[in-house]
């Protein structure tokens, strides 16, 4: 089993048991120095027109240094061969210029909501981290 530490880690995911108003999760990372960068609201009607599954809002923020966080404000469903766990939101984190900022990222949004962050992988393996 490959072994990641911290410190070579550069991207994160989270599956939450909640889903924590945008707004919540906008005042956390704005003390952190985060910046909405990009919203998209809910896509229901992909149902219809691509025979997709719905798709929740979406909200990126970006910090100066590059840090991002992505929130899925909602349960996400997956595609074909791939398989999530029971999750009402979802997380992503990827690592900018500052190794503390993604740290502090990484501890604040977990505590916050209660949470485990994997190591995002292309392959089947995924592996927490604290």
């Amino acid at each position: 089993m490959r072994q990641h530490t911290q410190q070579s880690t550069t991207e994160l995911h989270g599956f939450c048991t909640t889903c924590p108003p945008a707004e919540d999760v906008a005042a956390l990372l704005a003390r952190l120095g985060f910046r909405l960068a990009f919203q998209m609201e809910a896509q229901d009607d992909l149902k219809s027109a691509e025979h997709l599954p719905a798709l929740p809002a979406q909200h990126h923020y970006k910090d100066a240094f590059g840090t991002e966080v992505l929130y899925l404000a909602g349960r996400d469903t997956p595609l074909e061969g791939e398989s999530y766990p029971r999750h009402a939101s979802r997380f992503w984190l990827y690592a900018g210029a500052h190794p503390q900022a993604f740290q502090l990222a990484q501890t604040r949004l977990s505590l916050a909501y209660q949470f485990t962050w994997h190591v995002h992988c292309d392959d089947a393996t995924h592996e927490e981290v604290a």
